[in-house]
């Protein structure tokens, strides 16, 4: 993952400059965390996606997640940049920030585990839940 190379993004924590603007749920927990400006900034938590692209304001929980387009999240490793990536939901675009080059793995995968993996789990949880009733 290349930790080392991240400029503005962190990993399990939210960055200070975050605190005021971001309140956190008691059972809400940070996952991935940017900070480029007050204006540019995206906060990824165990329960919702919230920042700021160019100045505009989203937030949307994890289940609200359809579609993303990260463009080029590659970019050139050695120098990351600051991109918008797109997230679709109902009909509607939704844009946030994050860092290109290798911190771009960070948030790429936020999205995999909640529209690949949650859903499996939550379904075998589930059924797990229904024969133990039985």
């Amino acid at each position: 993952m290349h930790l080392d190379s991240w400029e503005r993004t962190l990993l399990d924590e939210q960055h200070s400059q975050l605190q005021k603007q971001v309140r956190l749920l008691p059972d809400e927990f940070p996952i991935v965390s940017f900070y480029a400006s007050d204006e540019d900034w995206t906060l990824y938590t165990t329960h919702r996606l919230t920042g700021k692209a160019e100045g505009v304001k989203v937030e949307l929980e994890h289940t609200q997640f359809e579609d993303t387009d990260f463009g080029d999240f590659e970019g050139d490793s050695d120098s990351p940049r600051i991109d918008r990536a797109l997230i679709k939901n109902r009909g509607k675009k939704y844009y946030f920030v994050y860092e290109t080059g290798f911190a771009s793995m960070a948030p790429i995968h936020y999205f995999k585990f909640w529209s690949l993996k949650w859903p499996v789990w939550k379904k075998t949880y589930e059924i797990n839940q229904a024969e133990q009733t039985l």
